[in-house]
């Protein structure tokens, strides 16, 4: 075997291994559901949009699949509420705990996008016509 093959042959044999290696070091499919589930109830002062007293009741699938309700004061012009006050609104939830984030809609009141902190503390944003920095904490687990 000539020298320049031998060298070709070493070159293309450490190319494989530092491609093989550095495939070793991505992270998980940003779909993987996050280490931490989010069922329980979680509550949070506010105001976030248009929105105060917050209790959500989570429950979540192994797939990272969340669903539950929500209860809040809401707010006239930022939620459905009479403009005479506000008033107590309520539905459904539905979204998605990832390695990436936490994904909530608040059926027909906003979005929750944000990240597990600790097993008792949720932090994000919540979003209706504007966004609201809101912090969740874990009022009992699952």
């Amino acid at each position: 075997m000539r020298v320049g093959d031998k060298l070709w042959s070493r070159l293309a044999t450490v190319v494989a291994i530092l491609t093989t290696v550095s495939a070793g070091f991505c992270g998980p499919e940003l779909t993987t559901p996050g280490s931490t589930d989010v069922s329980g109830t979680w509550f949070a002062a506010g105001p976030a949009a248009g929105m105060t007293n917050i209790t959500m009741v989570l429950t979540q699938t192994s797939d990272g699949h969340v669903t539950g309700t929500f209860q809040a004061m809401g707010t006239p012009g930022q939620q459905v509420c009479p403009t005479t006050g506000p008033c107590i609104i309520s539905s459904t939830i539905n979204g998605a705990n990832t390695v990436l984030q936490v994904n909530l809609e608040l059926r027909d009141s906003g979005t929750f996008t944000g990240q597990v902190i600790t097993p008792t503390e949720l932090r994000g944003t919540m979003t209706r016509t504007e966004n609201s920095l809101v912090v969740f904490d874990r009022t009992s687990p699952p």
